[in-house]
């Protein structure tokens, strides 16, 4: 029973330590995606919703088998994340950010990949911030997997 609960223990602990090397990446690639677009930069979005593509959703920090946007949905996803703005700097990075990941295929074939609670611009961690998510959104994550 002892050897049974160090394994989950240990197992436990590398999922976190997986988490957290995925959220620097995932925040790296923010700070790439964010600025090439000037223009979200200085109106404070986050997401440029012209010519989308595909949106596939990811679960568990970036992590598994993403779960793509429907194209009956696509245009209430598209609107939600066209919500999203720049809001305070984070003086203090937690657990639990950016558990959930967008990944976006532009028409020209650019795919930039952002968490849905912080971005990093010039080193610096902020924030972000968008309307409530469309009742589409559980469906959609739900079925993101670790497989």
């Amino acid at each position: 029973m002892k050897r049974i609960l160090i394994f989950v223990l240990c197992l436990s602990m590398l999922f976190c330590f997986a988490a957290c090397g995925k959220n620097t990446d995932s925040n790296t690639q923010s700070t790439e995606s964010i600025n090439q677009n000037s223009n979200n930069i200085s109106s404070g979005a986050v997401f440029n919703t012209e010519n989308i593509k595909r949106i596939t959703f990811y679960g568990y920090y970036g992590y598994g088998k993403g779960s793509e946007v429907p194209s009956e949905n696509l245009s209430e996803i598209i609107n939600w994340l066209g919500s999203f703005k720049i809001d305070k700097k984070v003086d203090d990075t937690r657990w639990g950010i950016n558990t959930h990941v967008v990944e976006i295929e532009y028409a020209d074939g650019t795919v930039i990949k952002e968490g849905l609670d912080l971005v990093v611009i010039d080193s610096t961690s902020y924030y972000i911030k968008g309307d409530k998510a469309p009742d589409c959104f559980e469906d959609i994550i739900s079925k993101s997997s670790l497989n």
